[in-house]
């Protein structure tokens, strides 16, 4: 690529970059604060936006703290919190309430949607249940999504890679008891060892690969395949904080799969004292 060609590609990034901060300063000039009275703030009835729906956030969902802190600011100083610079890889653990309870959630992007107030009962309520909230420590916390079907049962999967998926795919598809992927690796063993066990060892390897770095997009699969859709994403340490919610939700909910150990958390405290995540 000649110097010229360099030069254009690089001013063309600079004038995206500058674009973006341009809109992200619009954004920022367009929000007020309000006078809240001492009351939380709730996302607003039609205020939802597209990239805070696909998180499974709700009209009405009462934000209580930012990183373990309790927010009692404005939707401008919101914004201004998550403002950071290019290149700089943040997280958020927001928390919110919903139907009398409490639930975390790890955000990378600035909420978008609008806020209005809650009332003075159901920033009671909220109040209240933040004071009960136990917190772990912040690099202990993971997103979980939660899948449901017609019948209140739940799938919680774990977004973090599974390394027996890399090493025996069969142990893996056991493990979260996918039943039809299962069958299909049996079936790709068995047709391969009979025709060439060097046939074998490779697809072996090539499958082992396939389920390691596909494990998030099978569990998903699996799930729209047992007609459950996604219902929440919850923050969490382990799998059985996540149950406990769910059922606190809604005590119809029933967890499909619960681990039978959870390691306990190994250090609980109020207030998260930091916001960015260890990599």
């Amino acid at each position: 690529m000649s110097e010229e060609n360099v030069n254009i590609t690089a001013e063309a990034g600079e004038l995206v970059e500058k674009d973006q901060a341009a809109e992200t300063d619009g954004l920022a000039a367009e929000i007020e604060d309000f006078d809240q009275n001492g009351l939380l703030l709730k996302i607003a009835v039609n205020g939802i936006t597209i990239q805070d729906y696909v998180k499974k956030l709700k009209e009405n969902d009462i934000l209580v703290a930012v990183d373990g802190q309790l927010y009692r600011d404005g939707p401008a100083k919101l914004h201004a919190m998550f403002s950071r610079e290019a290149g700089d890889r943040q997280e958020w653990l927001l928390s919110f309430w919903r139907d009398g309870q409490l639930f975390d959630i790890l955000i990378t992007e600035p909420i978008q949607s609008t806020f209005g107030l809650a009332t003075e009962q159901e920033t009671e309520w909220a109040l209240e249940e933040f004071n009960k909230h136990i917190y772990t420590e912040f690099s202990s916390y993971q997103n979980y999504e939660i899948y449901r079907d017609s019948a209140n049962v739940c799938d919680i999967l774990s977004l973090e890679k599974d390394p027996l998926a890399a090493f025996v795919p069969l142990l893996w598809t056991l493990k979260y008891r996918l039943y039809p992927p299962l069958a299909a690796l049996i079936v790709s063993y068995a047709v391969t060892f009979f025709i060439n066990v060097y046939l074998f060892a490779i697809m072996y390897v090539v499958l082992s690969r396939f389920f390691y770095l596909s494990q998030d997009n099978i569990l998903r699969s699996y799930t729209l395949f047992s007609a459950k859709t996604h219902y929440m994403t919850i923050a969490a340490a382990n799998e059985n904080d996540v149950s406990a919610i769910l059922k606190k939700i809604d005590p119809q909910n029933k967890v499909r799969f619960e681990k039978n150990y959870v390691k306990a958390p190994s250090v609980v405290h109020k207030v998260i004292v930091s916001n960015a995540r260890e990599n």
